[in-house]
């Protein structure tokens, strides 16, 4: 095996996950806002993230860093729910999400145009948890394998492919 050819099959791997994502082998998610993209400051919003054929892992992203992360338990679940608020004008924003399906991220949904109006409420907030700005330390965890474990494989692969190529030259 030639040192050229050993060098674009690592390549080849390195680059292998981009190729798969965009050349549109997993969907792009929809997202949408509920009650709606506007909201008045105090009140919740939740942000439903979906793709018809599942997910792992679902991100809310705004501005393309990550808000908070979902994880799916069930093969059958195919929308991640994220209640966001009380909010105010920090809430406000472009939010997007992407989804881990298998081995590779989805493109990105669209991007939701968040609006939280000035408009002071003074009703007591809705019950139940809200979702916090950062991801909890067990998503950081998830999230800091899988880039682990795939940072080792193309290590693998290409230290593999190096000891071969210099086996192959020195027995020309």
């Amino acid at each position: 095996m030639s040192l050229c050819f050993a060098t674009m099959l690592a390549l080849a791997l390195c680059l292998g996950q981009r190729v798969n994502t965009e050349g549109g082998s997993v969907r792009r998610p929809s997202i949408s806002a509920e009650p709606g993209r506007v909201i008045s400051q105090g009140r919740f919003v939740t942000i439903v993230c979906s793709n018809p054929s599942g997910y792992d892992l679902f991100r809310l992203e705004k501005k393309d860093l990550p808000v908070v992360e979902n994880v799916n338990t069930s093969h059958s679940v195919t929308e991640a729910r994220f209640r966001l608020g009380p909010v105010n004008e920090n809430t406000a924003g472009p939010y997007t999400c992407i989804y881990w399906k298998g081995s590779i991220w989805s493109p990105r949904s669209e991007t939701l145009e968040l609006i939280v109006t000035r408009e002071v409420v003074t009703q007591a907030p809705e019950p139940g948890p809200a979702v916090t700005s950062g991801l909890r330390s067990e998503d950081h965890r998830v999230e800091n394998l899988v880039r682990i474990t795939m940072a080792s494989l193309v290590l693998v692969t290409l230290a593999g492919l190096l000891f071969q190529a210099y086996h192959s030259w020195r027995r020309e």
